[in-house]
C-alpha cells in the first residue's frame, strides 16, 4: 500500500512538474495551407475552375513542409513559392496562386506582409525568373508581427483578406504565366 501511494505522489509530482514546464514554455505551431486550400485561392483569382495536375498540385503545396527544420517559416515560405512557381500545377493562374498562398502561409504564421500591391508582379517575376530565391522574396517582404498568436488560424479570412489587396495587381503576364 506505502509502495503504490508512493506511486501515485510521484507521478502526481511528475505531472505537476509538466505542467509548470508546459506553462513556461510557448508552443510554437506551424500553420499549412491544404490542396483544397490552394485550389480555393486559384478558383478565387481566376474567377473559373481551371485544369490542373493533382500530383504537381499536391507536390507543390507541400512545399511549405520544412522536413527537419520546420519552425524556420521564412525559410518554409520561401521554398514553398519557389516550389510552387517550379511546378506550376494549373492550367491558369500558377504564379499568381502561388504568391497569395505563400502570403497566406506567412499571415497564418503571425507575420505581416510588407508588400505594396503594384510591387506584387515584379516580386513574382524576379523569383520566376531566379534572379532572386524564394527565401530572399520572403524576407524582403515578411516581418514577424507583434499581435499575438492564433491557436486556430481563421484560413479563409486570412487568404480573403489577401485576395482583396493583390489580386487586382496579380495580372497574368507572358514571362510568369509560360509553362
Amino acid at each position: 500500500m506505502a509502495a503504490k501511494l508512493s506511486l501515485q505522489r510521484q507521478a502526481a509530482r511528475t505531472a505537476s512538474l509538466a505542467g509548470t514546464i508546459f506553462h513556461q514554455m510557448p508552443v510554437a505551431t506551424v500553420h499549412y495551407l491544404t490542396v483544397q486550400d490552394v485550389l480555393w485561392i486559384n478558383q478565387e483569382l481566376t474567377k473559373k475552375e481551371c485544369e490542373f495536375k493533382y500530383a504537381q498540385l499536391e507536390e507543390a503545396t507541400y512545399y511549405q513542409y520544412g522536413y527537419g527544420k520546420s519552425r524556420d517559416v521564412l525559410k518554409q515560405a520561401g521554398t514553398f513559392l519557389q516550389g510552387f512557381l517550379k511546378m506550376r500545377p494549373f492550367s491558369e493562374g500558377s504564379p499568381q496562386t502561388a504568391l497569395i498562398a505563400t502570403l497566406a502561409f506567412l499571415s497564418i504564421n503571425g507575420y505581416d506582409i510588407h508588400l505594396e500591391p503594384d510591387q506584387a508582379n515584379a516580386l513574382l517575376e524576379s523569383v520566376a525568373a531566379k534572379q532572386i530565391t524564394g527565401e530572399q522574396a520572403v524576407k524582403q517582404i515578411a516581418q514577424q508581427s507583434n499581435r499575438p498568436p492564433e491557436l486556430n488560424p481563421a484560413v479563409r479570412t486570412h487568404i480573403r483578406s489577401l485576395i482583396q489587396k493583390y489580386g487586382d495587381a496579380l495580372i497574368p503576364r507572358d514571362s510568369t504565366e509560360a509553362s
